[in-house]
């Protein structure tokens, strides 16, 4: 029984010596280190993890084990728990003149998705604006087929084989965005969408995770070279997809300083919904696909669904949008 404790002691302590690592690790990991990036969409684990083990360590009588892993899962909690909870700008940030735009983001894994899945997500939630990753061209005419044109008939695509094709589809006349597109590894796309509130910038991106790619660093720079937020005098802007970026990663973490970007899951609560792996039996973890809002747009509602034959979940977002531009009328 004693050999037990031991062994169990001796668990308990690497667990501590694990999760209070873990808390600088979360700072100053390093973005271009594929393992960092493994290791860090794990981060709302790892925080429950080091609570559960200060838990057995002190009815194990191991005060020190306890207190080192108490701490640490306390500060991870600290980091992580924010995002579970609504931040109250809703009200604030809509105004008058508001009206809502849904937006949705689906990563069709090489082109797999299932189309149909994908039209009856459309017209269930009446999505106005649909961004689209790994977007192939055989996708392509398989959503046509299935009836995604008669639903959202306007489009600005860059479909490519393999899992570097963007497109965005629109309930509303398109323009361009005059935004600026750094290339990455996978294509994005942007476009002006004319919505009845106010016309609405969006970027469709898919920065390339460092796991996959050659230059691990590039998916870091991917993330920074995101186009930067509206200013005062421009429309609401937003970036959806699949980021392959959690908020415990630091490329996104320093997008979403305050007064940048926000976050849609974060600022309703929901930030700890994964949406990634979605075809396993075990709910998705890592919430890696985002809707990101500046200028006059609030989050409202968001949902997320299950689509056949693909590893992600389909994000569906509510905003409430007014056009912010100077001397504009909504609806102008």
């Amino acid at each position: 029984m004693n050999a037990v404790r031991r062994l169990a002691g001796a668990v308990l302590a690497l667990g501590a010596a694990v999760a209070a690592a873990w808390v600088p690790f979360w700072w100053w990991a390093p973005p271009w280190s594929p393992t960092a990036f493994a290791l860090l969409a794990l981060t709302p684990i790892a925080a429950g993890a080091a609570l559960f083990v200060a838990l057995l360590a002190a009815l194990l009588r191991r005060p020190t084990t306890a207190a080192v892993a108490l701490v640490a899962g306390l500060v991870l909690g600290g980091l992580v728990l924010p995002r579970a909870f609504d931040d109250g700008e809703t009200p604030v940030a809509a105004g008058p003149g508001s009206a809502p735009v849904v937006v949705a983001t689906v990563n069709l894994q090489f082109g797999r998705g299932d189309p149909a899945a994908v039209v009856a997500l459309v017209r269930e939630q009446k999505v106005d604006v649909l961004g689209l990753q790994e977007l192939t061209p055989d996708a392509e005419r398989r959503l046509v087929a299935a009836g995604l044109l008669a639903e959202l008939p306007f489009v600005e695509s860059r479909a490519q084989r393999g899992a570097g094709g963007t497109g965005l589809v629109s309930r509303h006349p398109l323009a361009p965005s005059g935004l600026v597109l750094r290339p990455g590894e996978f294509s994005q796309v942007t476009a002006r969408v004319l919505a009845p509130p106010g016309p609405v910038d969006v970027v469709v991106a898919h920065p390339s995770a460092p796991v996959f790619r050659s230059d691990p660093a590039g998916w870091a720079r991917e993330i920074a070279d995101l186009p930067g937020p509206a200013s005062a005098a421009d429309p609401p802007r937003l970036v959806i997809g699949d980021l392959n970026a959690t908020l415990d990663h630091r490329p996104l973490r320093a997008l979403l300083a305050p007064g940048i970007w926000r976050d849609a899951g974060s600022v309703l609560g929901d930030g700890l919904r994964g949406t990634w792996p979605a075809d396993r039996v075990l709910p998705p973890f890592a919430a890696i696909d985002h809707v990101l809002v500046s200028g006059p747009a609030a989050p409202v509602e968001l949902i997320t669904r299950r689509l056949p034959a693909t590893d992600h979940l389909g994000l569906v977002v509510t905003l409430l949008v007014r056009d912010g531009r100077a001397g504009v009328t909504p609806g102008a």
